[in-house]
């Protein structure tokens, strides 16, 4: 489970950082190619791409520790009180993710079931695999936090009987 935890959020980072290059080429081709109407709709492609990038990078971020945090109040707490609302936030954030993974995952069934497109004209995107990629992702992240909180709780159980 530990190696499943490090490996898929650096695939899934490694997936956002690719489609991120592939999405600075179709603006560039866009920008490049405008006047002679070679290449459009760079628009629909970054709309789409940039929650699905979003997504994938966020279990990296909270795996690795990289996750932002104001320190300005967390830095006036001990320990224990560092703890406390380490676990506080990872509860919220199973959470969120949960609920996010569970009310898309009605709309990304029917997204796939009549192949949701969004865009008119010069390119019509496919909808289904940015909700694919939400929806996957947040389950993931949903596992890295239920993964911290047992974390925690395991590490002040080890400090305990250390003390003792």
């Amino acid at each position: 489970m530990l190696n499943f935890l490090k490996k898929t959020p650096e695939l899934l980072q490694s997936i956002a950082a690719i489609w991120l290059i592939l999405v600075a080429i179709a603006i560039f081709a866009e920008v490049t190619f405008r006047n002679f109407g070679l290449f459009l709709g760079a628009d629909q492609i970054v709309q789409n791409s940039v929650p699905a990038i979003v997504f994938l990078q966020v279990p990296f971020a909270i795996a690795s520790g990289a996750m932002l945090r104001t320190t300005l109040i967390y830095d006036f707490f001990k320990e224990r009180g560092k703890r406390i609302v380490n676990r506080i936030s990872y509860i919220i954030g199973v959470l969120l993710f949960t609920g996010i993974a569970v009310g898309g995952w009605t709309d990304m069934i029917k997204g796939w079931e009549i192949g949701e497109y969004q865009g008119i004209g010069a390119i019509e995107f496919p909808v289904y695999p940015i909700r694919t990629v939400i929806i996957f992702s947040s389950i993931i992240i949903v596992i890295i936090y239920s993964t911290l909180i047992i974390k925690t709780f395991v590490n002040d159980k080890k400090q305990t009987l250390n003390l003792n």
